[in-house]
């Protein structure tokens, strides 16, 4: 199965449900179907989520709206403002030595979205850049700039209100609402639209005038073999961390913080090792991300676990030096071990094959 590439042009999103009606309309279905209540949680999540975005002058909500009136149902405010993914990225030189390389593996809990997962190139006032995305997502979670950067997003660890698993989450997003701010894959699309190379990118990010809605880190990789950093987010405060030159100019994030930062390590793992924790889980899945910038990465295959694990459902290598995006998308299977299932799909700037809409 081919991951489609299609040339979005400036119109975001839209582009990309116009482009894939069919596939849009199975995404929603799977997401929404993911979790018992979602479904009839979703018209009022939809109307709740929609109030927020308008609440907060949210500079994609015209593009969100044009979304949802493009489906027949619920689901396209809720979708877009769901925070649900984990991660492990890095970035460090890459070993063919040619700049900077970022490797992400996304993990969402959502079985099935694998197998809608779209490439897209997106014009932008500082460039082109190409996204691993979903259609009628407007946020970017990873992105490639030719030329400039590329970054992803990763979930930070959980804030903790209540012990209570299900209210502690009620009451986080309950919290954001009344918070309000820019949800982090909205401020990465705006990084990605705007920002003219590594270093603007990182300005952005850091800005400390833009709050974001939920904490979040971002894995940042330039072109040169040294600009690689993650940057930490949490309301208004930012932390940089750039790769040094004793770790081989490798950076990376899983779900933990790398500040002494309030908040719970998530654990991600399709089998859970004795004594395995939050902390070390976080641990090991930093380490062993950190330890494939060594060599050429094989792609998901040579994923090991807990990299790999029942929620990962994208692997993605960028390069921005060389205009380079490679895709796979994943599902997991009745084992509980995801397997490729789409791709992998090698996209070159100025090389791309697009489907123009």
């Amino acid at each position: 199965m081919e991951i489609p590439l299609i040339d979005a042009g400036d119109a975001g999103s839209v582009a990309l449900v116009d482009a894939l009606p069919d596939v849009t309309a199975g995404l929603v279905r799977t997401a929404l179907g993911a979790h018992p209540v979602l479904p009839a949680l979703a018209p009022l999540a939809d109307a709740v989520s929609r109030r927020w975005l308008e609440r907060n002058h949210n500079p994609y909500r015209a593009e969100i709206a044009s979304i949802a009136a493009r489906l027949r149902g619920p689901g396209a405010y809720l979708l877009n403002c769901i925070y649900e993914w984990a991660c492990s990225s890095s970035a460090g030189p890459n070993p063919a030595g040619e700049g900077s390389r970022m490797i992400r593996v996304l993990d969402w809990g959502m079985p099935g979205i694998g197998r809608y997962a779209v490439a897209a190139r997106h014009a932008a006032p500082a460039g082109a850049y190409f996204a691993a995305t979903w259609p009628g997502y407007a946020g970017i979670l990873t992105g490639m700039a030719p030329g400039r950067f590329s970054a992803a997003i990763n979930q930070a660890p959980r804030q903790v209100l209540t012990r209570v698993r299900v209210a502690n989450e009620v009451g986080l997003r309950l919290r954001m609402l009344r918070r309000g701010g820019l949800p982090a894959a909205h401020l990465l699309r705006r990084v990605f639209e705007q920002a003219r190379d590594y270093e603007a990118a990182l300005t952005m990010l850091m800005d400390r005038a833009v709050a974001v809605a939920m904490p979040a880190l971002v894995t940042v990789s330039g072109v040169r073999p040294e600009e690689a950093a993650v940057v930490e987010l949490m309301g208004r405060e930012r932390a940089l961390h750039r790769a040094r030159q004793q770790d081989g100019w490798i950076a990376a994030a899983a779900n933990d913080w790398l500040s002494p930062w309030p908040g719970e390590p998530r654990l991600h793992a399709h089998v859970r090792r004795p004594g395995d924790t939050p902390a070390s889980n976080n641990a090991e899945r930093r380490r062993l991300i950190c330890a494939l910038h060594r060599e050429a990465f094989a792609g998901a295959s040579a994923l090991p676990a807990p990299v790999l694990n029942a929620h990962t459902v994208l692997v993605v290598v960028a390069s921005a030096r060389l205009g380079t995006l490679v895709i796979e998308a994943l599902d997991v299977t009745s084992d509980g071990v995801p397997r490729v299932v789409a791709g992998p799909r090698t996209i070159t700037a100025g090389n791309e094959k697009a489907r123009r809409f």
